[in-house]
């Protein structure tokens, strides 16, 4: 009998599902996809979902032996190397950008816009803590990673508090022109790959944080830096980008669609 699956559970927009898809596809892993609802159902909150990865995020690659719950795990499973074996210049590419708050970057810049995201989010996160404790209460079992996460969103609600979100998304916003700027002076020299002489899990992570840029509509700043641009290009090009599904722009009606279980 052969072997199953890959199931991997991811959201259609969510960041770190762009990740996985994109390092399952570059890896030729094929995989059950099992797309849920993290916006209106919040799948990712209830029970069972949160046996399997109790941080109550996507994306989760179930396998066989055992169960995924970051993307960086992910990654570096689908193309064949982990941390005892990743090469030092890779590992700091990888390190640099997971220690970076994307969502601070798409949120905050969000807030900052739009006023009345400024009172809705807040609201909606305060939403989502109580809604958490009132999980930890009806599952005793799960009480407390119930409440590790409620702890989670009341850090998120003082983040993203209407007063300092505009400082905050200037800040990530800076930084990530930084990034921006390392990436370019890395592929000066004419590189096609962060480190070469492969594609690697490097590629993975910062062809998804470039799409990203698109997405919160700092493309302009790509365009700005040649190498990275051509970069950008030649990732985009790749036979695994429409595949992965990499979203460089908000795709409302299949986020819907997603969210209806039609999408």
């Amino acid at each position: 009998m052969p072997e199953p699956k890959p199931r991997l559970y991811h959201a259609l927009s969510s960041y770190y599902s762009m990740i996985a898809r994109l390092a399952l596809v570059e890896g030729g892993i094929a995989y059950e996809s099992m797309v849920i609802d993290i916006h209106f159902k919040m799948v990712q909150q209830q029970p069972d979902y949160v046996r399997l990865n109790p941080n109550m995020t996507v994306p989760t690659l179930v396998l066989p032996d055992r169960i995924l719950d970051q993307s960086r795990d992910i990654a570096e499973y689908a193309l064949g190397v982990s941390e005892a074996t990743i090469d030092g210049d890779t590992k700091s590419w990888l390190d640099l950008h997971y220690g970076y708050p994307i969502e601070e970057l798409t949120f905050g810049g969000l807030l900052a816009r739009n006023p009345m995201a400024r009172i809705m989010i807040p609201k909606r996160l305060e939403s989502v803590r109580r809604r958490l404790l009132e999980r930890a209460a009806q599952n005793p079992d799960l009480a407390k990673v119930y409440e590790e996460r409620a702890a989670v969103f009341a850090g998120r609600i003082h983040a993203f508090d209407p007063e300092a979100v505009a400082r905050l998304s200037e800040k990530r916003r800076a930084e990530a022109v930084g990034f921006m700027d390392r990436l370019e002076q890395t592929l000066h020299d004419g590189r096609a790959v962060l480190v070469p002489p492969a594609y690697g899990a490097a590629d993975v992570v910062w062809t998804v944080f470039l799409a990203r840029m698109e997405f919160v509509g700092m493309g302009a700043e790509l365009q700005k830096r040649p190498a990275l641009a051509r970069y950008w290009r030649a990732m985009q090009a790749r036979p695994s980008f429409a595949p992965a599904d990499i979203w460089t722009k908000l795709h409302v009606f299949r986020l819907i669609g997603g969210m209806l279980g039609v999408g």
